[in-house]
């Protein structure tokens, strides 16, 4: 990974928030990805992932996807099930511009993990961030 690669993972490093009260703790894991854990507005806890043994939605390996313009963040494991795919983009809202998160999900074209497990992580909100 080039120098500009490793500038635009720190984009992305901090707490992010959306207006439904869904958190994504963004940290450096290598100089190639980051970890991300995501907190579910509803409850104030990571979502429980029935698919990938029970396990938490802590600690996610992300990498920079294959153009380098958005962030996709593992929801199972690599190549496999689906993907939060986090586009950080300028967005010109009139009381408060700035940059956001822009959420969407993936996924492998065989499976369907979108359609069963999409909603743990709705809604596709855009995240603010709320600490560096």
């Amino acid at each position: 990974m080039n120098e500009k690669n490793e500038m635009e993972l720190k984009e992305f490093i901090g707490t992010w928030k959306n207006d439904f009260g869904n958190i994504l703790e963004i940290k450096p894991n290598d100089k190639n990805s980051l970890k991300v854990t995501f907190i579910s507005g509803e409850t104030g806890k990571p979502v429980i992932r029935d698919y990938f043994d029970k396990k938490e939605s802590i600690d996610m390996l992300a990498e920079l996807d294959y153009y380098e313009s958005s962030l996709e963040v593992e929801l199972w494991k690599k190549g496999k099930g689906f993907q939060l795919s986090l586009l950080y983009d300028w967005m010109d809202y009139r009381i408060e511009p700035g940059y956001r998160l822009a959420p969407g999900l993936t996924q492998n074209a065989d499976d369907n993990f979108t359609e069963k497990y999409g909603h743990l992580f709705m809604p596709l909100e855009h995240y603010k961030r709320i600490d560096e």
